[in-house]
């Protein structure tokens, strides 16, 4: 089972994406915010992010840098 991190400000995309991995037995966190997911994550050791571009806030590219 591996841990995924969603991050995306549309709890659409969120809720797709949760139920699809979750399903298929991965481990599924999602914030809206890169900013909210940075809050979180000395608690979390995700295998896979996936983070939209465009945020409020901090964006996607600026993130995924930080999350490197």
């Amino acid at each position: 089972m591996s841990s995924v991190l969603i991050i995306d400000d549309e709890p659409t995309i969120c809720w797709t994406f949760e139920q699809a991995l979750s399903d298929a037995g991965h481990e599924v966190q999602s914030f809206p915010s890169a900013e909210s997911a940075f809050d979180e994550l000395d608690h979390l050791d995700p295998d896979v992010v996936l983070i939209d571009v465009r945020l409020p806030g901090m964006s996607g590219l600026d993130a995924l840098q930080r999350l490197r």
